[in-house]
């Protein structure tokens, strides 16, 4: 027998994944999110910025925040109820996690997740028409109007990005059961991500709404 009828399996073919190994994802995932993590750290910097260039901080006698001239009444009470769903949902999410590496499908879990997260979103665009009404728009309010709205915007993509990750999980344990405790490389880096939307939101909340 000669070494080219000896069949040879790559080690990455015998890990069960395509293309790479679930370190080299998770690595991937990760590189993916610090690069995200420098967009909105560039996000929320301008905007602290910003607000100390036109009106100065808080703490400063004299100074407002939005800027002379803009009225806005941020509904920051829904917006709190709202962080309240988009953070459990990270629970959940982890709960599904969870679940899988115990030989389960999760999927209870999974779809709880996206309801919340769906509920988040749907905040958002009732607070966004809020303050369309109110006349605060991304041209109508300056400085304050357009940072605020790039930021919650960006945001919302995220989640939204996230929402339909999610759904493409659910769909292929739905359909295929391919999550099982030995494999669910794919399963942990939507999570990654999805914690990751979470927390950054944790900063925009604070940021925008509570200082």
């Amino acid at each position: 027998m000669n070494a080219a009828s000896i069949p040879h399996t790559h080690p990455i073919e015998e890990a069960g994944h395509g293309r790479a190994t679930p370190e080299a994802s998770r690595f991937g995932m990760i590189i993916f999110l610090a690069s995200e993590a420098m967009l909105f750290a560039g996000l929320l910097g301008g905007y602290f910025i910003l607000r100390w260039a036109a009106n100065g901080f808080p703490w400063q006698p004299g100074h407002a925040w939005p800027p002379d001239g803009v009225e806005v009444h941020l509904p920051w009470r829904q917006t709190l109820a709202a962080t309240v769903f988009l953070v459990g949902s990270s629970f959940t999410y982890h709960a599904a996690e969870v679940a899988v590496r115990k030989g389960r499908s999760g999927l209870f879990w999974l779809v709880v997740t996206l309801a919340l997260g769906s509920v988040f979103i749907g905040f958002q665009v009732y607070e966004w028409i809020h303050l369309h009404h109110e006349g605060l728009w991304f041209h109508t309010g300056g400085i304050y109007g357009s940072s605020f709205f790039v930021i919650t915007g960006f945001h919302g993509m995220h989640v939204a990005v996230g929402l339909a990750l999610i759904a493409w999980v659910i769909l292929r344990q739905v359909f295929t059961r391919c999550y099982t405790p030995a494999r669910h490389v794919s399963l942990n880096n939507v999570g990654l991500y999805w914690h990751f939307v979470d927390v950054v939101w944790i900063f925009v909340f604070t940021l925008l709404y509570l200082v």
